[in-house]
């Protein structure tokens, strides 16, 4: 008997117990968004010109037009001309424009203070000739999540998926709340990047067992909940950052919606799959006699001994631990694990390179950032009904190719084609957010339970790598303008023709061993047919009387014989 049987048939698919779990991890997904994002508004980066006089105050921003003139030259950005923010006339103080020579700014810069008080980028003057130090912290922000997908993968299939999140939310809080008073740059790139690991690590760590805890026919709407959170956060974001103006207020605010979190120690239940899987029979009998008391239902007792007894070795065998060679030993998991790192790496560079953007868009920052969000969740929600009618992979796939046909496209259009640009690049970037919303669900159901967050990990660890490459691909834009957008089209079409090579996973009970990876898409769903034909051609209905999310049955015996032949 299987725990998945145990779900169907007793416990129920979503009763309090999984609702209790879910709950938990969708509460969490708020701070992960906002953190994820937090950039958009901590390093963002306000108009500046070069500081006149060494003395002058970078309080107010600007000078006469008179001085400005003479001791700042005009450059034409986008069509219009602006004063330089990188270059003054020669002469220290600023005063020698008649010989039209310029030099880098001598004296620092001054910062429009409208729309940003501080960021890290007028902290630290991240501009000019310092701006690649910017996109480099957003770059080592995205290998402390890389690294956190990996090492939480890790530590979460050979120890928990409970204590892992459990330590992230602690490391996520610790190092947040530090890195909003540090006054050295270095130190607040670790900090950040602890951060990222952390916030990856609660998050996909949080979504495997929340995915784990309920019953097939609830993972879709469970998994887009959870992206749905995620996008809530990113709206809440923009509302703070509005008014919180000034980074390190911001920092310390997002480092704070962790704070209730901390109750998790009591209220986080573990994963009874988890247990099961890797032969913690006691813990896991307790787990579900729990969820059974929850839920107000009753297992039998000899139903709850033979889904929890521990599996027989060989003498002198020891418990298997597993590890990442496990992800490669067989041709479907292996094909598995590195299709998925290829469509994550693709799809996170291009959807990072969108939607942080949308803050830079003509117009106020804060208002175009909330919208995008707002987007975001009406995108979560397609995902959830497209996943419904079509399933997991011509989701993602289908998107994807929308996507690199919409990157293309803005290639393709004339320059001067603006508003044209502009839909078609929104148009894009929904696509993008629906395939991203999509892989967030289907990612865990594609690996085994034994190194289900360990597979994710390393698909999540891929993906950063995306992430971290994007900024720097956006600088392909002093090259040629359209080259980023060519960049990423290929990376999405490419993406959308790897994904055809993964199986369907929509309506199949998650693959608890390697062997059953191995099998996944072809064996299980055969199984699942023929289980229905006998179950309907033998009568097994009129044996049953459903309560609630609970059955009852007048024969014990032939429940057993049922989940035998399962």
């Amino acid at each position: 008997m299987e725990y998945e049987d145990v779900l169907r048939q007793y416990l129920g698919e979503f009763g309090r117990y999984q609702k209790l779990a879910a709950v938990l991890i969708v509460l969490v997904g708020p701070s992960v968004g906002a953190t994820m994002f937090a950039q958009a508004f901590v390093a963002a980066t306000p108009r500046h010109h070069c500081r006149i006089y060494q003395n002058d105050s970078t309080a107010t921003y600007g000078h006469p037009s008179e001085r400005l003139t003479f001791s700042v030259p005009m450059e034409k950005v986008e069509d219009t001309w602006k004063y330089s923010s990188c270059l003054m006339y020669s002469g220290t103080d600023g005063r020698s424009a008649w010989n039209n020579q310029t030099v880098t700014c001598i004296h620092g810069w001054e910062y429009d203070q409208t729309v940003y008080h501080s960021t890290i980028v007028t902290e630290y003057d991240l501009v000019c000739g310092r701006h690649w130090l910017k996109e480099l912290g957003q770059s080592i922000f995205m290998l402390g999540v890389s690294a956190g997908g990996l090492i939480s993968g890790l530590t979460s299939d050979r120890f928990g998926r409970r204590p892992t999140v459990l330590a992230c939310i602690v490391l996520q809080l610790t190092a947040g709340l530090t890195a909003a008073f540090v006054k050295n740059y270095v130190t607040f790139l670790i900090l950040r990047l602890l951060v990222g690991g952390a916030a990856n690590g609660v998050f996909y760590t949080g979504l495997t067992l929340a995915m784990e805890v309920v019953g097939s026919s609830k993972r879709n709407a469970v998994g887009m909940t959870i992206s749905l959170s995620w996008s809530v956060g990113i709206v809440f974001l923009g509302g703070l950052a509005y008014f919180l103006r000034d980074w390190w207020t911001l920092q310390l605010a997002l480092a704070l919606m962790s704070v209730p979190h901390l109750t998790y120690f009591w209220l986080l239940p573990e994963s009874p799959r988890w247990l099961l899987s890797n032969n913690r029979a006691k813990k896991a009998k307790i787990s579900i006699q729990k969820a059974a008391k929850m839920n107000k239902v009753t297992i039998p007792d000899d139903v709850s001994d033979k889904v929890t007894k521990p599996k027989e070795k060989e003498p002198g065998e020891k418990s298997k631990k597993y590890s990442l060679i496990d992800l490669f030993r067989g041709p479907n998991l292996r094909t598995i694990t590195i299709t998925m790192s290829a469509v994550w790496f693709a799809t996170v560079a291009v959807y990072f390179a969108l939607v942080i953007g949308s803050a830079d868009l003509a117009g106020d920052p804060y208002l175009n950032f909330v919208l995008s969000s707002l987007l975001e969740i009406g995108l979560c929600l397609v995902s959830l009904v497209a996943m419904e009618k079509w399933g997991r992979r011509p989701v993602v796939g289908g998107f994807l190719f929308l996507t690199g046909a919409a990157c293309l496209a803005v290639v393709a259009t004339p320059e001067e084609r603006q508003n044209v640009i502009r839909y078609i690049s929104l148009f894009g970037r929904c696509a993008i957010g629906v395939t991203f919303a999509t892989l967030s669900v289907y990612t865990p159901e594609v690996f085994p339970t034994v190194v289900r967050t360990m597979g994710l990990g390393v698909a999540n660890m891929s993906s950063r790598v995306g992430g971290i490459l994007s900024p720097f691909v956006s600088l392909l834009a002093d090259v040629w303008p359209p080259l980023p957008m060519l960049v990423f089209g290929l990376l999405s079409t490419l993406g959308g023709a790897a994904v055809f090579r993964l199986p369907e996973t929509f309506g199949i009970p998650l693959p608890d061993t390697l062997e059953d990876a191995e099998n996944l898409g072809r064996k299980q769903k055969t199984e699942i047919d023929k289980t229905e034909k006998r179950s309907e051609s033998e009568g097994d209905h009129d044996n049953f009387s459903y309560i609630g999310p609970a059955v009852v049955s007048g024969d014990v015996s032939q429940n057993n014989d049922f989940f035998n032949q399962t």
